[in-house]
This record gives structure tokens, sequence and C-alpha cells, in this order.
């Protein structure tokens, strides 16, 4: 089981900022776009941008900022940040059912991962900044982020 905090859906992005031991505001879409899922972190974690590995969560529901949620990690969204590796654990809920069948990426509707596509063509420009993504992996290659993430940080 793991254990995720998270930042509902919308226009703000939440961060949690170790010099004060909270999470605060990070940064603000504007315009029509949103986060198309639930964005945070997992917890106990460090990833090689040097902050907590980073997690979208499908929900049939906003998460509210700051919940810890069990989840399943499903995937992983490979992405380049201002040419450091900053990949996105994608997850589901344990407590949702409804998501029960989404076992790995591939079991992902095809609207999902067309949104995140959209979202990260859209995401360079709205904050100025060169992000790019790589590709989308399966279960295995979560883990193996998971694992790393939380040795880097021992």
């Amino acid at each position: 089981m793991l254990w995720w905090k998270y930042r509902p859906e919308g226009k703000k992005k939440y961060a949690y900022d170790p010099e004060i031991n909270a999470i605060k505001l990070s940064r603000v879409l504007y315009g029509q776009e949103k986060f198309p899922l639930n964005y945070g972190h997992v917890a106990q974690t460090f990833a090689q941008d040097n902050n907590l590995l980073d997690a979208f969560v499908f929900s049939t529901y906003p998460i509210t900022t700051g919940t810890v949620v069990a989840c399943r990690a499903i995937g992983v969204l490979k992405v380049i940040d201002e040419g450091k590796k900053d990949d996105k654990i994608l997850a589901v809920p344990i407590a949702e059912t409804v998501f029960d069948h989404l076992q790995d990426v591939a079991d992902i509707p095809p609207d999902q991962i067309s949104a995140l596509e959209k979202f990260y063509k859209m995401l360079p420009k709205a904050w100025d900044k060169k992000i790019k993504i790589i590709g989308i992996a399966n279960k295995k290659e979560a883990v193996k982020e998971l694992q790393a993430a939380r040795e880097f940080e021992d």
C-alpha cells in the first residue's frame, strides 16, 4: 500500500516546502486550462529533481489539499522539466473500488491519456518553462520509480 498527499483538481499547484514543513501555493494556471487530475506528491520520497516524487491520481472527486490517500500505482508519466527528470506516478485511490479495474497503464481510458498529453503541451507556454513528455510507462516502471525515490531519500 502506498500513501500519497494531494491537491484537488483545479488551477492551483501546491508544493511541499521542507523549509517551513508545510504545503504552499507554488503556481497558478490562468485561462481555460486546469489540471486534468488530482496532483500532488508521494510522501517519504525524494526524486531526482530534488523534490518529493510527483503523482497524478484518478478519482471521481477532487481531493482536498493536504489529504493523505492510500493509492495503487498503475503507471508513470515520464517528463523532463527544465532539463531534469521529473516523472509523475499515475495512481488510483484504493478506497475507490470503481477503479479496481485499473491495474496498469494499459487500462487507463484513452481520453484520460489524451487529457494528460494536452495538458503537458499547454504547460510550457502557461508557465514559460521547458517541459517535455517522454512517454507513459507501465506499472512495473512506476514501482521501480517509487523504489528509487525511497532509496534516494534515505
